[in-house]
């Protein structure tokens, strides 16, 4: 089975080293939540994949995930993506948190999923993840 949709990305890194300005976008009404990576999330066999660009640069940005590499999924706001780093100050809609491995290597992606006037589809794609993991 194939899932897709589309949704910004971001690291923790991303996060904890936005600037003010990044902060203020974030808050603007018309503007996209906090992100570093804009376009489309895939889940495809035993593998995750998100595809887009990267919002300051425009620069292509490909992630690859296996399944084994998934440690922690969790929806919520945590002491990096915290809920005042959101205009709605946590209201309608948390972060997917994804933890993962790479070169043993311990990393933390936040996924906002199909975001529309403070709305997602986190809620139901942390569904999809879990079921994903499970099979």
């Amino acid at each position: 089975m194939i899932f897709e949709s589309s949704a910004l990305l971001s690291f923790s890194e991303d996060i904890q080293n936005r600037s003010f300005t990044d902060w203020i976008k974030a808050h603007i009404s018309f503007m996209y939540p906090l992100h570093a990576y804009n376009g489309r999330v895939r889940i495809e066999g035993n593998m995750f994949m998100f595809s887009g660009a990267e919002r300051k640069t425009g620069n292509d940005f490909q992630l690859n995930i296996f399944r084994n590499e998934i440690e922690e999924l969790y929806l919520g706001y945590d002491n990096v993506f915290t809920v005042f780093e959101t205009r709605n100050l946590g209201f309608g809609w948390k972060p997917i948190r994804i933890t993962f491995t790479r070169n043993q290597r311990t990393l933390r992606l936040y996924l906002i999923v199909n975001y529309s006037l403070g709305k997602t589809d986190n809620a139901i794609w942390l569904e999809i993840l879990k079921n994903w993991l499970r099979a």
